[in-house]
């Protein structure tokens, strides 16, 4: 009784509202899983989107193809993305789709070649070899004098770009002058100095400048070894606004590399461009060369050289790695020690990217999908840190904010925003609950997720992983999240530690010795890079590795407060609003697997960027405050005077760290890293192509975790992963799964064709099919392939039937019932619009003959008439033997009413077992079985559920069974008219 919910205290009136109108929930509706690429998004798990603009804001538009550009840093759009034009064909017709984005994950069992990602082997002139990973470096300096003897002081050097070459017979060299304290050396290697690999370099190129110029140019030279002849001569400047820029004159598309689909591939790519650390050595350059100070004999000087980065401890070309999903260095607590005590050996400083001690490490965030996108498109500040304000507090407070990486702090654009947590795990509030922390991963054994966490995810994009002691409720309860490790870079070759120079720039393949000495060699103090033995003249440097930008003070123009500046991460370009366009090449995973590094801490090739910390501020002025790293152990920080809380006081709450790491698991030299030639002849444990998809595939297979009633992957024409997408629906008994053919339409990402070689054969593709003997309702096939229109860009693209199947289907649902004939001039016009994307042409134009040969085979034919347009024409199934469910529309009806009267027979299960339970049973099945007969989807039915079925053995036996008959009705697929010609005193009444 409601009353006994009242609180009776002192006399009054109660009322209370009891809703009894509830309805029982209607089950959502069912659609199709779409397998296949996109431009971005959740990966290797289905995703339920309920439109296309839903699909869009998370997947991306559809690609159409064909642009090419700087795909290093803009992604790939060289290849079509079929499965996002199948979301848009089904869901411009209907909703919902499940949608299974590809990465590159390979097999726990996996050969030699089955890895995920890409990789370039490493030179090796021993075996000449070349190709590999090839850095460009900076260096400038004072130049005391000229020629051999002299000597360089004040020089400063850079990591500039990354190219990659993985042809093995090219290598990648600068040409032109030697720096003139190397002008009495001979190169030994590949004929004479003006072009090589470990030399210092002069400025060259066309009206070469001067070796004092701000804007040098160089000269870059692509050779092929065994031939001895040269393959390209680049000249590059340093200059973004130029023509001749760096990621301007030089390939930035990986997919040129590749023969299978480029008629005459380019032997290189530019990659990484520390378009930031190049300015800034610029920077440097030019204020020295204005140094009043210089005597009048010297001058600031700047050479280049390139080097190849491999050596025992890391492969500069190797980024064999599955799908990795980006996240953050772990945020750590406010020191722990002392500070103004820089001798203080318990900890090591933050600062040059080591590794700090006396912080405790308390939480990070991952993102919860694999891929880049996230590292590319989104970041996290942390804002109101906030120390407990008074006793009875024992924990702090602050507010995760997730924001676009290229915002500004003046306009943060908020992406998602959980205010006032904190880090006590019996709080609600606590970061983990708040968040969320669950995360599941792949059992290549049992062929499923595998789900971990304790806290369900509230974020749409990032789960946190919280510290041991945090999680136990065992960390010091005053723990705020003071600073984070930032991201993991190349050592710097600096003097005190040789092995980096062995780590990371090869020391065997620069050190061939000539008829004087060696070219590139140690000198001037251990680890240190020099030109030529000291009798000749030598100079050092150290090689600096770039690193993302940290703000430096809180001067901002266009804030209104100092203190909402976010110290940490500065994702702009200095002294602009403008994103830095290096930011993902600053952040990307690094390679070589081997050392695991992503954003794990140090190692003998890694170390951090940076650990940035808000104690390290300084307030400089009484408006000013500057960030100055080490300013903590130095003493002079507001924290080192005062405490932890002191920067909060002073409103310096907060700070930006990046989302990093993150990898597609993708071939970055496939135009299409899932083409078919590319699947021929593979298993999961050969290829990380066919693991993924095989991956997708399973990971809809068990009708409990996903509901569909179509399955498809445009586009995949192997017959062993398409065999297994119709023995996944078979096995699941309730999915039809709409295949396409070998021997149809060939696109050119999948080979080097001529156009008469692309066009699709009709007796192979049936050949093909009839040699695999498939006899199963669960699967349909189509052909050919259909040319339709980007809606969106207006480019035309050749696309596989399957996306014309699956939008005719939508459709015909929508127009009539799902058990009508997706098919015919009625519902499977596609000129007419059936489809749901514009399909205005055919790869071939069927006969008639044609047509009859395809549908005998059970291919369903789509044909173009001259004035009726295209149409699909058939509506098989591949089931071989005759019967009802050789058709589309009956097999799925039978999926539509299993899955219904399952739903049904839900509601008794575990009820008692006696006659009114059957009957309550049979009250729900009859009225639906009829209305579907109604419908026109049965002509008649029985239901069958008393002693006759359920016999007093199968009740103790716990069981009901029963027996539903069905006459499901057919589509007329052939009209037979006579027309008979009569004598002229015929009656038509006889």
């Amino acid at each position: 009784m409601s009353v006994k919910k009242f609180k009776f205290v002192s006399p009054g009136i109660f009322i209370s509202e009891i809703d009894n109108s509830q309805r029982d929930r209607v089950p959502g509706d069912i659609g199709p899983v779409i397998i296949g690429r996109s431009e971005r998004g959740p990966g290797m798990r289905p995703v339920r989107m309920e439109s296309f603009s839903d699909f869009v804001s998370v997947f991306g538009n559809p690609i159409p193809g064909g642009r090419g550009g700087d795909v290093w840093r803009e992604g790939n759009y060289t290849a079509p993305t079929y499965a996002a034009y199948a979301a848009q064909a089904y869901l411009k017709n209907n909703n919902p789709i499940n949608f299974v984005r590809l990465l590159g994950d390979s097999h726990i069992d996996k050969s030699a070649t089955g890895d995920a990602g890409w990789a370039i082997a490493p030179p090796n002139i021993w075996a000449s070899t070349c190709g590999g990973a090839y850095g460009l470096f900076l260096m400038y300096g004072e130049r005391v004098s000229a020629g051999p003897g002299t000597t360089w002081t004040n020089t400063a050097s850079t990591l500039a770009a990354i190219f990659y070459v993985p042809d093995a017979n090219q290598r990648i060299v600068l040409a032109g002058p030697l720096s003139l304290d190397q002008s009495a050396y001979t190169n030994g290697l590949n004929g004479g100095a003006t072009s090589s690999t470990s030399v210092w370099m002069q400025p060259s190129g066309p009206g070469a400048t001067p070796a004092t110029s701000t804007s040098p140019i160089f000269t870059v030279v692509v050779r092929d070894e065994p031939a001895a002849t040269v393959t390209e001569t680049i000249n590059f400047s340093l200059d973004s606004g130029s023509s001749t820029w760096l990621r301007e004159a030089f390939n930035t598309n990986p997919t040129l590399t590749n023969a299978v689909a480029t008629a005459t591939p380019t032997p290189y790519w530019l990659g990484q461009s520390y378009d930031s650390d190049i300015a800034a050595f610029i920077a440097g350059m030019t204020a020295a060369q204005a140094d009043p100070t210089l005597p009048a004999a010297n001058e600031i000087a700047v050479v280049a050289t390139i080097l190849p980065i491999t050596g025992d401890a890391a492969l500069g070309g190797d980024f064999s790695y599955d799908a990795t999903g980006a996240s953050t260095g772990w945020f750590f607590s406010q020191f722990t020690v002392a500070p103004g005590n820089p001798t203080d050996t318990s900890r090591t400083q933050i600062k040059d990217g080591e590794e700090t001690l006396g912080a405790e490490n308390l939480f990070k965030l991952h993102s919860l999908h694999g891929g880049s996108w996230e590292s590319k498109n989104l970041k996290v500040s942390l804002q109101d840190i906030a120390a407990p304000s008074n006793p009875y507090e024992l924990y702090g407070t602050f507010t995760v904010v997730l924001r676009r990486a290229s915002d500004t702090d003046a306009a943060p654009q908020i992406v998602e925003r959980f205010s006032r947590v904190n880090l006590n795990p019996n709080s609600p509030d606590y970061v983990a609950r708040r968040i969320g922390d669950k995360y599941s991963t792949w059992s290549d054994t049992e062929r499923r997720y595998i789900e971990y966490g304790q806290f369900a995810n509230q974020s749409k994009f990032i789960r946190v992983e919280v510290s041991a002691d945090v999680e136990r409720g065992i960390a010091d309860s005053s723990y705020l999240p003071m600073g984070c490790y930032g991201p993991s870079r190349f050592k710097n070759v600096h003097s005190n530690n040789l092995s980096t120079l062995d780590a990371h720039v090869s020391n065997v393949y620069p050190l061939l010795p000539n008829s004087t000495g060696n070219i590139f060699q140690p000198h001037g103090g251990p680890g240190e890079i020099s030109c030529g033995p000291a009798a000749l003249g030598a100079y050092t440097t150290v090689i600096t590795m770039p690193e993302v930008a940290l703000r430096a003070n809180s001067a901002d123009a266009t804030l209104s407060d100092p203190t909402e500046a976010y110290f940490g991460l500065s994702t702009a370009v200095a002294g602009s609003s403008r994103m830095a366009q290096d930011y993902f090449d600053l952040t990307m995973i690094l390679p070589d697997p081997s050392a695991a590094n992503v954003p794990s801490g140090t190692t003998a090739a890694w170390q951090y960027m940076n650990l940035f910390t808000l104690e390290d501020l300084v307030a400089t002025t009484t408006t000013t405050t500057t960030y100055t790293s080490g300013s903590f152990t130095g003493g002079t920080s507001m924290a080192a005077l005062g405490d932890y809380t002191s920067p909060l006081t002073a409103g310096y709450d907060r700070y930006t760290v990046p989302l990093m790491g993150g990898f597609d698991g993708l071939d970055v030299m496939e135009r299409d890293p899932f083409r078919n030639t590319l699947l021929a002849g593979q298993t999961e444990l050969t290829s990380y192509a066919a693991n993924s998809i095989k991956r997708a595939i399973d990971s809809c297979a068990d009708p409990e975790v996903v509901e569909c009633n179509l399955m498809t992957m445009p586009g995949l024409t192997d017959a062993t992963l398409t065999g297994h997408m119709i023995d996944t629906c078979e096995a699941r008994a309730d999915t039809l799964a709409i295949i396409d053919l070998e021997n149809d339409y060939i696109p050119d990402t999948e080979s080097l064709a001529t156009a008469a070689n692309r066009v699709p054969n009709v007796d192979l593709a049936i050949s093909a099919l009839a040699a695999r003997g498939i006899n199963s309702s669960y699967g349909c096939a189509y052909f050919p392939w259909v040319q339709m229109r980007d809606t969106i860009g207006g480019q035309l693209l050749w696309a596989p039937p399957s996306i014309a199947a699956l939008g005719t289907m939508a459709s015909s649902s929508r127009k009539t019932e799902l058990w009508f004939a997706p098919a015919g001039f009625t519902r499977g016009g596609l000129t007419e619009g059936s489809a749901g994307v514009p399909v205005i042409g055919v790869s071939a134009r069927l006969t008639s003959k044609e047509r009859d040969k395809l549908y005998e085979a059970n291919i369903n034919p789509i044909a173009s008439f001259p004035n009726e347009g295209i149409v699909i024409f058939g509506q098989k199934t591949l089931q071989v033997v005759p019967s009802a469910l050789d058709r589309i529309n009956v097999r799925r009806l039978m999926i539509y009413l299993k899955k219904e009267v399952s739903r049904m027979a839900a509601n008794v299960l575990f009820d008692q077992n006696t006659k009114v339970t059957w009957a309550r049973f049979a009250s729900k099945v009859n009225p639906f079985l009829s209305s579907i007969k109604s419908r026109f989807g049965l002509l008649e039915y029985r239901l069958v559920l008393d002693e006759t079925t359920t016999t007093p053995e199968l009740v103790d036996r716990n069981i009901v069974y029963a027996k539903i008959y069905l006459k499901p009705a057919r589509a007329i697929e052939f009209i037979a008219i006579d027309f008979i010609i009569t004598d002229t005193g015929a009656s038509f009444d006889d």
